[in-house]
């Protein structure tokens, strides 16, 4: 018998974007999370020429309905490396659709970047 993950073959796909500054660690395949739970991944990366960001486009597994005030965080996997986008969910009435944009991101915060803010505050 052979198992198929019947979502590769689904045309309902639900999309959503969002912009970020810094990407650090995420990759086309990186896990796209809710409360530590897998609900989609990274589907593709770009860089903007007219504004330098790095603009993920990622793939979920089902129709979410997240408000339009939702965050999306680059966060870190481990100290051995590997990122993946967090997702927070906003609160307001207004749902994103499939194919829109999230509009507020955090990128990634390099470990080397915060060693040296605390190193620098003694």
């Amino acid at each position: 018998y052979i198992t198929v993950d019947n979502r590769l073959f689904t045309s309902n796909i639900f999309q959503l974007h969002a912009r970020f500054d810094n990407i650090d660690g995420i990759v086309v395949g990186s896990k796209v999370r809710l409360s530590g739970v897998n609900i989609g991944t990274v589907k593709s990366i770009s860089l903007e020429p007219e504004n330098f960001y790095a603009l993920i486009i990622m793939d979920f597994y089902k129709e979410f309905n997240f408000p339009d005030d939702t965050e999306a965080s680059v966060q870190l996997e481990s100290l051995l490396g590997g990122s993946y986008i967090s997702i927070i969910p906003g609160g307001s009435d207004v749902i994103l659709l499939n194919d829109q944009e999230i509009l507020y991101t955090q990128g990634s915060t390099s470990l080397l970047n915060l060693m040296l803010k605390f190193a620098n505050t003694n």
